[in-house]
């Protein structure tokens, strides 16, 4: 009988899955590397960090933490008709919201082509499905649509300025936002004070700022809009639904930190 949960993921397994992994092989020549061990399939960036993974017994389970939390912003707006996804990686909320929300339009925005490959050959993304070759910044630049959700997860090489720390970009997410819509941004925090300004540079775009640590993984997921967000009991009662079991957002509910107005 195939699992109905990934296995439990620390470093444990991580020592474990390096000296065991398979090596996974796609047509196209790409920096990072494919691995697969445990009915686990992950990219591994140059760097050697995790940029994406795949439950292989359940293709629309959100392995990393991380992506629950972005796809949290589902419990924040109701019936929810539009979706833009900035940042393909393996595809993961694509097949998330597939499965589970198909009522949802997805338009998914990705620069790299072999990214695009890569997530149809090796991690099943549908082979159909339709994706804008193009930079986040250059789509939101031409943009003319609004959204009730974005979710921008753009991986920025070490060393290299993320346009979501530039006002520009920060006032074109706004502008693709519905009224009552919610933007979540992943941002792979340095430090404190790398934390605190780009917050301070939310809350000069935003109306509501929320956000949640993701533990042990320096991932800081942003929640913003520019609509008064939900009652957190109400936000707490909506988690508890059995759709979100997968996204564990009762507890990533419980753990956002809610700022003074």
């Amino acid at each position: 009988m195939p699992s109905s949960t990934p296995p439990f993921i620390d470093l444990a397994w991580f020592k474990m899955a390096k000296l065991q992994a398979t090596r996974i092989s796609c047509s196209v020549q790409h920096s990072c590397q494919i691995f697969e061990y445990d009915s686990l399939r992950w990219i591994c960036t140059s760097d050697g960090a995790v940029q994406s993974m795949l439950f292989t017994e359940d293709h629309s389970y959100p392995v990393l933490h991380y992506i629950k939390a972005l796809l949290c912003s589902l419990v924040f707006v109701d019936q929810p008709g539009k979706m833009l996804n900035l940042g393909l990686g393996s595809g993961a909320i694509e097949r998330y919201v597939e499965s589970h929300h198909p009522d949802i339009a997805m338009t998914s925005v990705e620069p790299e082509v072999d990214m695009i490959t890569l997530s149809k050959e090796c991690f099943y993304l549908d082979s159909n499905y339709q994706v804008r070759n193009e930079s986040a910044e250059s789509f939101l630049q031409s943009n003319q649509q609004q959204f009730d959700l974005i979710i921008c997860d753009i991986y920025c090489p070490p060393g290299q300025p993320n346009p979501i720390e530039t006002n520009p970009f920060l006032q074109n997410l706004t502008n693709a936002l519905l009224p009552q819509g919610v933007v979540a941004i992943n941002f792979l925090a340095e430090s404190e004070t790398h934390i605190v300004n780009m917050l301070v540079r939310l809350r000069q775009m935003f109306e509501q700022v929320t956000l949640v640590d993701v533990s042990r993984q320096q991932n800081i997921v942003f929640y913003c809009s520019n609509t008064r967000f939900p009652a957190q009991t109400e936000l707490t009662v909506k988690a508890a639904l059995p759709q979100y079991r997968n996204l564990q957002a009762e507890t990533i509910i419980s753990q956002l930190i809610w700022l003074p107005e």
